[in-house]
């Protein structure tokens, strides 16, 4: 792509870090930006953050760990934008400690975000 202006970025993980700073330049370079994260509190006030700068975005509360939230985090950004252009899917999850002794949740949590979605 060489245009940016205009187009849509879909950024998991964008309420903060990684994702956030990738949202912030998608958004530097003109384009319109669908915020996905967990974090709610967090997802409002870098959505916030954003609009005060006059960047034009979409915020949409996201569990990745759950078919039912992508699929309206692709929908909100259709009937918002028409399209998208870019998926940056950034969110990523773990428990740390061993492998073997993680609950059955942890794994089921941990593929959940980091492969299915």
């Amino acid at each position: 792509m060489k245009e940016f202006r205009n187009k849509v970025a879909v950024v998991t993980g964008a309420a903060s870090g990684m994702g956030k700073a990738m949202a912030e330049r998608f958004a530097a370079e003109g384009m319109r930006v669908v915020l996905a994260d967990v974090e709610q509190e967090a997802l409002a006030t870098a959505e916030r953050e954003f609009r005060t700068r006059g960047s034009t975005v979409l915020a949409v509360p996201t569990d990745l760990s759950k078919a039912a939230d992508v699929d309206q985090l692709a929908a909100r950004t259709v009937e918002a934008f028409g399209t998208g252009h870019v998926l940056c899917n950034n969110a990523g999850v773990g428990t740390g400690g061993l492998a073997w002794i993680q609950r059955i949740a942890d794994w089921e949590w941990t593929l959940g975000v980091n492969l299915w979605a």
